[in-house]
């Protein structure tokens, strides 16, 4: 089971310690490094490509930002926004020849790349059903990733040394439903969501979920798991792109309430 699902079921299973909910701000700071796997394919455009992150780039965690949140959390609806920031390295051998903006690298060329993935939320959520200890809720938003690939590459004949950069921006439509509780007399607060889309083929699911301790009534503790799927193949959004990307890790971080 993958982490964000059993976040979801401990979230579920906590109806004995639940408590009521009061109206809330919170900022936060995290540190979140998810995997980062994928292909790209379409030649047709300004800005061919035709390459793997894992098994072209071998693309491996290089450095994590640190990231920031804020939200509010009130009786009848809540508000999210969220940034992280993820760099990503690789050095391999090809066995096949890759395209990044129109930069051809044949088989045995070594490259050398970076990837750097920005991620920005916003979520609005409607909670439409609400007791004193749980709410369930509508969530709609945009959550909108950033890739920058870097590349070089030596070629093997004749020595010649090729650069190349490739930026693309996902932007992702985000609706589906959420569920929150509040318990231990406010100094424990959980949520999580699942969102899901599909269009003529295509599809895209994210699960997500936190868990928010406070020791101290104003400061506290949060860990939380994100998982993220994406598929457009040839011939779903348009005929020319055949597309995944799959993110998915944990993250903690620290957290005021107010």
């Amino acid at each position: 089971m993958r982490h964000p699902l059993a976040c979801l079921v401990l979230l579920t299973a906590l109806p004995a310690c639940a408590q009521g909910a009061e109206s809330h701000w919170y900022l936060d700071v995290h540190r979140f490094s998810p995997s980062l796997t994928g292909h790209f394919n379409d030649v047709s455009g300004g800005n061919p490509i035709d390459v793997d992150l894992q098994n072209d780039l071998a693309l491996n965690k290089s450095k994590t930002k640190i990231g920031f949140g804020l939200a509010y959390e009130g009786p009848r609806f809540g508000l999210e926004l969220s940034r992280d920031e993820q760099d990503y390295a690789g050095q391999n051998t090809i066995s096949r020849a890759i395209i990044i903006n129109n930069q051809t690298y044949s088989a045995n060329t070594l490259v050398t790349s970076s990837v750097k993935a920005t991620n920005n939320n916003l979520i609005w959520t409607i909670r439409a059903f609400r007791w004193p200890q749980f709410w369930l809720g509508v969530d709609l938003g945009v959550r909108a990733t950033q890739l920058e690939i870097d590349a070089s590459g030596i070629e093997p004949f004749t020595g010649i040394t090729a650069d190349a950069n490739y930026k693309t921006t996902l932007p992702i439509p985000q609706i589906g439903a959420s569920l929150g509780f509040t318990g231990f007399n406010g100094r424990l607060v959980g949520r999580g969501s699942y969102h899901l889309l599909g269009y003529k083929g295509a599809s895209y699911s994210h699960t997500a979920g936190d868990l928010r301790f406070f020791p101290i009534s104003w400061l506290g503790i949060m860990v939380f798991a994100d998982d993220e799927h994406t598929r457009v193949p040839k011939g779903s959004v348009n005929t020319n792109t055949d597309a995944t990307l799959d993110r998915n890790g944990t993250g903690v971080g620290l957290v005021a309430r107010f």
